[in-house]
Formats: C-alpha cells, sequence, structure tokens
C-alpha cells in the first residue's frame, strides 16, 4: 500500500473498526457516516463542525463517525459550493450572479455585512440544491456502506 493508502487506513478505517470493537453496530456507525457526509456538504464555509455536533447530540449519532466524515469531505464541500449555487439558480429561475470562492472568502473576511447583502441569494439558491441532492446522497452512501461495516463487525472481535 501506498502512503495514501497507509494514510487512509490509519486516520479512517482503523478508527471505524475501533468503534466496532467497541460495540457500536454497523447500522449505527453508516447512519453517522452518511449524515456526517451529507452535513459536511453544506454549502456554508465555517458551519459543518457544529451542525455535524448537533446532529450527533439530537439524533445519538457517534460522534467520531460524523466529524471524521465531515473533516475528510473539506476539500469536496469547497469544489460544489458554485456547483451548489448553480444548481440553485437554475431550479429558481434565477439569474447566475456573478461568484467565484477566492471573491466569497475576501469580501467575507474584509466586510461581512457586504458579503451577506452581495451573496445572500446565492447562500439560499446553494441552500436549496443542497437540501435537493444531499438527502439522496446520504441514503445512498448509508446503503453502500452498511454491508461494508457489517463484514468489518464480523471480522472484529467485540467486548
Amino acid at each position: 500500500m501506498g502512503r495514501v493508502g497507509d494514510w487512509l487506513r490509519r486516520k479512517v478505517r482503523d478508527p471505524l473498526v475501533a468503534e466496532l470493537r467497541q460495540g457500536v453496530t454497523p447500522e449505527a456507525l453508516a447512519t453517522a457516516v452518511a449524515t456526517g457526509g451529507a452535513l459536511g456538504l453544506l454549502p456554508f464555509l465555517g458551519t459543518t463542525t457544529a451542525a455535524c455536533a448537533l446532529a450527533g447530540r439530537l439524533a445519538r449519532l457517534n460522534h467520531l463517525a460524523l466529524q471524521l466524515t465531515n473533516y475528510l469531505l473539506a476539500p469536496v464541500q469547497l469544489l460544489l459550493i458554485i456547483p451548489f449555487v448553480r444548481l440553485g439558480e437554475w431550479l429558481t429561475g434565477a439569474e447566475p450572479v456573478a461568484v467565484d470562492l477566492a471573491t466569497i472568502v475576501r469580501v467575507f473576511t474584509e466586510t461581512p455585512g457586504l458579503f451577506f447583502q452581495r451573496f445572500g441569494l446565492a447562500g439560499l439558491h446553494a441552500a436549496l440544491a443542497w437540501a435537493v441532492v444531499v438527502p439522496a446522497l446520504a441514503w445512498l452512501l448509508r446503503r453502500l456502506l452498511l454491508p461494508t461495516f457489517r463484514r468489518l463487525a464480523t471480522l472484529t472481535p467485540r467486548p
């Protein structure tokens, strides 16, 4: 295995297997990973950690699996912000707003008030697109991961 494979094994697979060894069910683990994936793709920077913590608390989900998935998806979250904005504009029939990630970050850090004035509607469009697309992706991710976690659970001794 290469360096990336070793890193993924140590930082992703091993902690999830440890959760199974401690008694977390495969179903609960798959649900937590899928929820962490869904919330990790929220199109608002700086909100995903709190959203995962809140979801974990309210739905009694595994916090390690939630946050691990959330952090792994941070680069994907950045890549999907503009596509979510565009899809939301298309869904609502709105005119496209000139937006790029560098401008969003710069305006937000320099003048937050101007940021909300300039990009608030784009944020609503992105949120709408996220709400339309991500639940189906989370459902699919859970369905795909469940057999893997069940297989891992049979290979790992439980307390």
